[in-house]
């Protein structure tokens, strides 16, 4: 026990050190601010665009003029209630011999319009000319204008009132209230968090394979082999990189957490939908740590392996390209199914060990997970956890020592049998 606490505690001190390590939690620290304090420079930017509308509105009227031919009086001559629906354009009564003419006017003019209203067995329709696809009023608002006072016509000749014509033509307010986790804020701190946790574990994962390369490079490892066990080792140095990693993820919730309560909006809200952190609490925050602990564990015994089959720091890269690829793939399959985080996918990758650490945290978040999902997810990583740890220990054995080529994976499990 002696000789894994002197290994775990010489491997963080020295990475600890490391300008990389320094530098990386800086940057990581100023991202998250700026990540975390998005929603106060949006909302700051929206102040200013409403400011600067306010100081424009004098000149709203200027966009354009509509010019409108009305041979079936739809909108009774009175032009007033077009102007005082769309007063962003000056609207012009013409007569159906000037068409022609206004046609011209449009195609050689920016942002006028040409209106041609009409009636179809009784129902009132218009035509609509612009210069191109897209300028001027949306055509959906004048349908809906041009209905409106159809609608208002009948009801009037039926003898309606005002007031019960407005009612019958008002729109119908609604509000939307969620009694599970509001799928806008959930599904931000479900792809934050599987994103965080997928570079943590890789990051850390990556430096447990580069500090043992490292190692055998300098021939520290041959003085590290004399005085305690292989197993010892890699267990020791897993534990001080993940313990690293741990630390660095501590200071990063709590820069994000102090941000937030500096600079994060009262009611901001993303498609009106408000945005909230409440998913966050105590029992994610643990499920959180205890899955990027499984995953990194996971993660950081194939890592360790690969740092002992080559002699060079250099090659580290490509004996770490196979893990790579797993790592990878199982963080998109697990951010991937979180559109549907009660889906068959999500279910499956939150179960599969080498997704699990990056989709069940995720979907701990975004909904409620039945408990035996959680206890099959967490037993099937302590299980691969465990194997991983007795065939990478059995291996890390026979390659610490090897100087040369980088080893192939037939030429690990030859030697790990001879040494049997």
């Amino acid at each position: 026990m002696k000789g894994f606490f002197t290994v775990l505690g010489y491997t963080f001190k020295e990475n600890s050190r490391k300008k990389t390590f320094i530098i990386s939690t800086i940057i990581t620290l100023i991202l998250t601010v700026v990540i975390v304090s998005l929603p106060a420079i949006i909302k700051s930017f929206d102040n200013d665009n409403k400011i600067k509308t306010e100081q424009t509105s004098s000149n709203y009227k200027n966009k354009g003029v509509i010019f409108v031919v009305d041979s079936k009086d739809i909108v009774k001559g009175n032009l007033n209630k077009l102007g005082s629906s769309f007063p962003q354009y000056k609207f012009k009564s013409e007569t159906p011999s000037n068409i022609k003419l206004l046609k011209d006017k449009v195609k050689n003019t920016e942002n006028n319009a040409l209106l041609i209203f009409d009636e179809k067995n009784g129902v009132p329709t218009f035509n609509y000319i612009v210069k191109q696809s897209g300028s001027g009023l949306d055509p959906a608002q004048l349908s809906q204008f041009t209905k409106s006072i159809f609608v208002t016509d009948l009801l009037k000749k039926a003898n309606v009132s005002d007031d019960i014509s407005q009612m019958l033509q008002s729109d119908v307010t609604f509000n939307v209230s969620e009694l599970g986790k509001g799928k806008v804020s959930s599904s931000i701190s479900s792809m934050a968090i599987s994103m965080l946790l997928f570079f943590s574990i890789y990051y850390y994962g990556y430096g447990v394979a580069m500090s043992i390369a490292s190692e055998k490079t300098s021939r520290v490892m041959e003085l590290l082999v004399t005085s305690t066990k292989p197993s010892i080792i890699i267990l020791g140095k897993s534990a001080a990189m993940g313990l690293l990693g741990l630390v660095q993820l501590f200071m990063v919730v709590c820069t994000g957490m102090l941000t937030y309560k500096l600079t994060f909006p009262r009611n901001f809200s993303i498609g009106g939908q408000a945005l909230d952190f409440s998913s966050f609490t105590p029992f994610s925050v643990v499920m959180i740590v205890i899955y990027f602990i499984l995953g990194y564990s996971l993660y950081a015994m194939m890592n360790a392996v690969a740092g002992a089959t080559v002699s060079k720091a250099e090659d580290v890269n490509s004996a770490l390209m196979p893990i790579s690829f797993i790592s990878i793939a199982a963080f998109y399959v697990g951010n991937f199914s979180l559109a549907v985080p009660n889906g068959t996918v999500a279910i499956v990758s939150s179960i599969i060990p080498f997704s699990a650490p990056f989709s069940m945290p995720s979907r701990i978040l975004a909904t409620e997970v039945p408990v035996w999902q959680i206890w099959t997810s967490a037993f099937s990583l302590v299980l691969t956890i465990i194997f991983i740890a007795w065939i990478s220990i059995k291996i890390y054995s026979s390659a610490i020592l090897h100087y040369g080529k980088r080893l192939k994976m037939k030429d690990l499990l030859k030697m790990s049998n001879n040494n049997k």
